[in-house]
């Protein structure tokens, strides 16, 4: 006996919240979540987008796009070439299914993306985080996927490692799951920083009371770090960051801390625990602090205060991207990429084909410099240059 089919239907945010709500035993991530989806939403150009599957007119699927302002850039290494706005429907994280509904997974999902494109207008996009490898997502944008009838799919950038630390005892269980040599270092830095000051303390926030303070420290480190002056990341905008953290804080979720040294703050990491998972996202430490590695020693600050939590904490998670730090410091790892699903038109055929051509010529250009030792070369000029400004 065949199952019923399975359709999708676009619905308003207080509809699919009740109807998440009546399936407790789904298990989300915090990218699935509605209510964390809401607290990026500020300024009048932004808003969800939210489709529930039904089946026998029951909730079965659900996906929330976050609907913002972005734009299609070439880009050469760190230059941006041309830049086209455009307004993109990002999915931070998979559909969410119900597996114990009757689902041809590929499937619904094809179906999702061929309805969502009738929808989309000329200067809009769907852009995807974290397609792991191996996934549903990932064998449904293959080359054979009948999605390549309406949408230019390829990857945004390399494939990365997403990594994580499984916590499966105390503190020194960690550092044992670890390299000899990261162990080594990791001890030779608190060694180091503690000598070096005359006396440092992390204070961890968790109450939405707390988030003033935290934001005092935090975006005063914030403004010196490399990310702020020449990417234009970091904390910005406190009016957005303070309703944001106040209500992640009110829900439970935000633990962020910072490290102060001599009574000054040195280093900051913003992060939220949501079912057992500690997601660690924006980090930074004062330049001046470097050669201390003062957001090495914070770490080593945080991870041993999340262990202690009864269990309450199961999995520490490093968030997109990867670098050195992140491979010695987690105990495993998924590997994921960025993709854009970008509608076939006139235009975008162009945009498309020159991303494509100038980004091959940007992966060998940045081959190049490690084969020759000059990538960090080139980042510390950039950090100069733009310190200079």
């Amino acid at each position: 006996m065949s199952s019923s089919p399975a359709i999708w239907k676009k619905k308003s945010p207080t509809q699919s919240d009740h109807d998440l709500a009546v399936n407790p035993d789904i298990e989300m991530s915090l990218e699935q979540d509605q209510r964390w989806l809401a607290s990026l939403i500020y300024g009048n150009d932004k808003h969800l987008e939210r489709f529930i599957l039904e089946q026998s007119d029951k909730p079965v699927g659900w996906a929330t796009f976050f609907v913002h302002p972005s734009a299609l850039r070439i880009n050469l290494s760190n230059w941006t070439l041309y830049s086209r706005r455009i307004r993109r429907y990002t999915l931070f994280a998979p559909p969410l299914l119900d597996n114990h509904a009757d689902l041809d997974k590929l499937n619904v999902l094809q179906n999702l993306f061929e309805s969502l494109r009738n929808q989309l207008g000329q200067n809009e996009a769907i852009f995807l985080q974290s397609v792991t490898d191996g996934s549903p997502l990932a064998q449904l944008f293959t080359k054979n996927s009948p999605l390549h009838s309406s949408y230019h799919i390829f990857e945004y950038g390399q494939r990365y490692s997403h990594r994580y630390i499984d916590f499966t005892g105390d503190y020194d269980k960690y550092l044992k799951q670890l390299g000899s040599s990261t162990r080594s270092d990791l001890k030779r830095t608190r060694k180091r920083f503690i000598d070096s000051v005359g006396t440092y303390k992390t204070i961890c926030y968790r109450s939405s009371d707390e988030i003033s303070d935290f934001l005092d420290a935090a975006m005063t480190v914030s403004a010196r770090t490399y990310q702020y002056i020449l990417l234009g990341g970091g904390l910005r905008d406190r009016q957005h960051l303070e309703k944001k953290y106040e209500t992640t804080a009110k829900l439970g979720w935000f633990r962020s801390y910072v490290l102060f040294a001599d009574q000054q703050p040195i280093a900051f990491q913003v992060g939220h625990l949501y079912n057992g998972c500690y997601h660690a996202q924006e980090i930074g430490y004062d330049p001046d602090w470097g050669k201390s590695q003062a957001g090495i020693f914070l770490h080593t600050e945080i991870v041993p205060d999340l262990i202690a939590s009864n269990g309450k904490v199961k999995r520490f998670d490093f968030g997109n991207d990867d670098n050195l730090h992140k491979k010695r410091l987690s105990t495993t790892a998924t590997t994921e990429s960025y993709v854009y699903l970008v509608p076939r038109n006139w235009q975008n055929n162009l945009i498309v084909y020159a991303m494509r051509t100038i980004d091959k010529l940007s992966n060998a250009a940045g081959r190049l410099l490690e084969k020759y030792n000059l990538r960090m070369h080139v980042s510390k000029l950039l950090w100069k240059f733009g310190g200079k400004k």
